[in-house]
């Protein structure tokens, strides 16, 4: 355990270095149009979109790539972008997908789609049978550790091509309860030697059935295998992300057995991690006004982001 963790630190400590040895690198070259460039600053990069000699948008990062090898992306409608991630640094995170496409006014930036932990290699952005383009909210990644082996939850957003914008397809949210209870919210990972993701997530005919599958289990900390608090609270994000916050909160109240610790902790932490995210606009839209674990204000650090990490369930 010693030599991997010191392997770990030479490789965080190395890749900064490493990284701000990179030359300035142009990833995406539309001519007059605008060029998009990877440029050295500090410790890692900036990724800058120009025209006409002029920065028109910027990001930072520790390290930039282009995505999929700069092949087109579909957003919909028959409309495709070109793709650049950006990655943080760190042992297990994160990546940003910056989309670009061309338009009357040269090249723009269309959206900046956070994916977390989830490598770009093996990302997924059109589930089966879905929009060209659907993200988990990586706001839900590391739900009850901080690191390592901590479940992420997947609660997703489909996205929709306007013509001039790519946004949250707030009446695509609105899926079915059942949906919410099924296949609605996978992991975007899609890797070659697994089962697809709707393969991998356990489903539920209704709340009825849900609750009843949630109280069946072992609620004691070590009770074998992933503590049912952390199913519940998938099933709770993904109910709210789909337009029915009432309906998740009625989920955990009634799967939680009477003593059992953990139902405050993760109703702070939900309400506090979806007051944070970047897609809070349109969840509340997708939900009735003022419905429950969404009237809240976003505190970054605050304590009940983390509030289920105290709890101890791996």
């Amino acid at each position: 355990m010693r030599i991997f963790t010191a392997i770990l630190l030479i490789l965080w400590f190395l890749s900064p270095h490493d990284v701000a040895a990179q030359p300035r690198r142009t990833l995406l070259d539309a001519g007059s149009a605008g060029r998009v460039a990877a440029v050295p600053q500090g410790m890692g990069e900036a990724l800058r979109l120009t025209r006409n000699g002029q920065v028109v948008w910027q990001a930072r990062a520790q390290r930039f790539a282009p995505f999929r090898d700069g092949a087109a992306i579909p957003i919909g409608d028959g409309a495709t972008a070109i793709g650049i991630t950006g990655w943080t640094g760190g042992a297990y995170c994160c990546w940003t997908l910056h989309l670009f496409r061309r338009g009357p006014a040269g090249l723009v930036h269309l959206a900046s789609l956070p994916l977390g932990k989830r490598e770009p290699d093996i990302i997924r952005l059109a589930p089966p049978g879905g929009p060209a383009i659907q993200v988990a909210d990586a706001g839900f990644d590391f739900w009850e550790a901080p690191v390592s082996l901590a479940t992420d939850l997947h609660p997703t957003v489909p996205f929709r091509w306007t013509g001039r914008a790519l946004e949250p397809d707030i009446a695509a949210m609105r899926r079915p309860v059942s949906a919410a209870l099924g296949t609605a919210c996978v992991d975007m990972a899609a890797s070659e030697d697994h089962p697809a993701p709707e393969q991998r997530v356990t489903t539920y005919a209704d709340l009825d059935a849900a609750v009843a599958a949630l109280r069946a289990r072992d609620w004691t900390v070590g009770g074998g295998g992933r503590h049912p608090g952390v199913e519940a609270a998938r099933l709770a994000a993904c109910l709210v992300f789909s337009g029915h916050a009432a309906e998740a909160q009625r989920l955990l109240r009634d799967a939680w057995p009477a003593g059992s610790p953990g139902l405050v902790e993760t109703e702070r932490q939900l309400a506090a991690r979806l007051a944070c995210s970047p897609f809070i606009g349109a969840v509340r839209a997708a939900n009735a006004p003022r419905a429950p674990y969404l009237t809240g204000r976003c505190v970054p650090n605050g304590a009940d982001q983390t509030a289920v990490f105290g709890l101890n369930w791996r």
